[in-house]
């Protein structure tokens, strides 16, 4: 019984990490981040206040970082650690890729070490992508996923 178990167990694990691996090359390359975010990575710790959005042009007046962006072009696909206690956490969207009727946005979080000296002042990790329109037609949903495939936030279209 126990050997059936593991048996089954290693299939499901073999299958979920099939299934993630699918994700992070599915589709073609749209964006790609140019230089790679450092830190300690933060796996399954993303805040209640996290955000990850799809944002047009009346949706950014209410966030951080969209002063400069400019939506004649299209929306922005938008990934935020909310609000952060101390320096040295960052969010980074690495790619995004159009599968099908999809948009994946690969995204890599970080925090700092338990040594790590950080500057004691509230911070609003954030990271955005400005896509152009024709990106976007015929996409039906967006997923957000870590950089291990793992899934973090769906949104329907």
């Amino acid at each position: 019984m126990k050997l059936k178990l593991a048996i089954l167990l290693a299939l499901v694990m073999l299958l979920v990490v099939g299934c993630n691996e699918r994700l992070l090359e599915a589709g073609d390359v749209i964006y790609e981040a140019p230089d790679e975010l450092t830190g300690e990575w933060q796996r399954d710790e993303y805040p209640e206040d996290s955000q990850f959005l799809l944002i047009d042009e009346q949706e950014g007046d209410e966030l951080r970082g969209f002063e400069d962006v400019d939506f004649d072009h299209g929306p922005t696909v938008y990934a935020s650690l909310g609000e952060r206690p101390t320096g040295g956490y960052g969010i980074q969207i690495n790619q995004v890729r159009r599968a099908d009727d999809a948009l994946i946005v690969v995204v890599k979080a970080v925090g700092p070490g338990p040594s790590d000296m950080v500057t004691q002042a509230i911070t609003y990790p954030h990271d955005l992508v400005e896509l152009e329109e024709e990106e976007l037609e015929g996409v039906e949903q967006v997923v957000f996923i870590d950089q291990e495939g793992e899934k973090i936030e769906l949104l329907e279209l």
